[in-house]
């Protein structure tokens, strides 16, 4: 997950709303990374998850929007994601980075 969410910072570093819009490399790079995240969360345990504040439903539920109802999804939406959303759940990671049992680290 958190490799997804470098990628996703890297990918909008210098970007601004317009330019996402504009952008459709750009759009698609980060609904594949949130794709990503999405896939990644519904691998954890249960127990992990319950041990954070983190809204893994809402996650694992974009994750199947993007794939299975693609054109419901709106840019403006996703932007709002990446720009509040992901700096959060990138924050909680790290911080709990340590008290993820081994097996799960590899998806966090």
């Amino acid at each position: 997950m958190l490799d997804a969410m470098r990628k996703i910072r890297a990918y909008t570093d210098d970007v601004s709303l317009e330019e996402f819009l504009k952008n459709g490399e750009k759009q698609s790079a980060i609904i594949l990374q949130l794709i990503i995240i999405g896939e990644l969360a519904k691998k954890l345990s249960n127990t992990l998850k319950s041990q954070t504040n983190i809204p893994w439903k809402q996650i694992a539920g974009l994750r199947d929007r993007a794939v299975h109802d693609y054109y419901s999804l709106t840019m403006k939406d996703v932007w709002s994601t990446v720009q509040n959303d992901i700096p959060v759940l990138e924050k909680v990671l790290k911080n709990s980075l340590e008290e993820i049992p081994e097996e799960e680290r590899e998806a966090a």
